[in-house]
């Protein structure tokens, strides 16, 4: 059938674990290092990634973004747009991630994020959960 890939050539098997396709715990720990500086973060990342969620989190330091202008502040946060440099991971096989590159993004700053407890935490990972999982979502 066109367009349908196989994964069962060598090359398309991950080098961690041998399987087939993209590893979902190989990837995140190879490719997607989590170092918020909050633990609570941290989870829900990478539990994004484990559990197939339709929108897989990834930490974005700062310094991967360029040309950062503010936009608006409203009573609970502040939205800028920036450049992401790397830009959003497209495939990922083996070895090899492949990214988009040079993204326009927005950016949402909530006051006080430094205070962001483990049950804003979790409804986050609730609402994340809710997504359906049936497409993907250019962005």
């Amino acid at each position: 059938m066109e367009g349908s890939r196989s994964f069962k050539k060598e090359h398309d098997k991950c080098s961690g674990c041998e399987n087939f396709d993209r590893c979902t715990d190989c990837y995140s720990e190879k490719f997607l290092p989590v170092n918020s500086g909050n633990l609570d973060i941290d989870n829900l990342i990478k539990a994004t990634h484990r559990n197939n969620i339709r929108y897989r989190l990834e930490w974005i330091p700062f310094e991967d973004f360029t040309d950062v202008q503010e936009v608006t502040e409203g009573g609970f946060s502040t939205i800028f747009t920036a450049i992401w440099i790397k830009g959003r991971v497209t495939s990922y096989f083996g070895e090899k991630l492949n990214r988009k590159g040079h993204m326009e993004i927005i950016l949402k700053v909530l006051k006080d994020s430094q205070n962001i407890n483990s049950a804003f935490i979790k409804e986050l990972h609730n609402i994340a959960k809710t997504q359906p999982n049936s497409s993907k979502r250019n962005v």
